[in-house]
């Protein structure tokens, strides 16, 4: 049995096992084949295919197996990654919504014609 979390790739053999702690969030990406993956404490297990991804718990051991040759690729989760991306959007969003500085003088200007004229 090989430790999950010591590489950032991993191919497996039809029946191979591989099993770990995760000290923090980390992503398993299923490249390739299919895997059951089993955790401490969870009463169900998962049945995971090519392109599914699956985030284990930390400090939980984790077991994978592969029910067909695999491919599993290791990413640390960035929890904060979509709030980030999502600032982003909103700010440039809130952009659009401003009035640019030649449209506040222009309605400034004709707002000083009506009243004076």
């Amino acid at each position: 049995m090989r430790d999950l979390f010591t590489n950032l790739s991993h191919s497996l053999n039809t029946g191979e096992v591989l099993s770990g702690t995760a000290a923090r969030a980390e992503t398993l990406h299923i490249r390739q084949g299919r895997v059951w993956i089993t955790v401490e404490g969870i009463s169900h297990d998962y049945f995971l295919h090519a392109g599914d991804s699956f985030t284990a718990v930390p400090g939980r051991l984790t077991v994978l197996q592969a029910e067909q040759d695999a491919r599993i690729e290791r990413r640390r989760s960035q929890p904060f990654a979509l709030l980030r991306l999502a600032g982003r959007l909103l700010t440039r969003a809130g952009r659009g919504l401003t009035v640019a500085p030649t449209v506040k003088t222009s309605l400034q200007r004709d707002r000083a014609c009506n009243s004076a004229c």
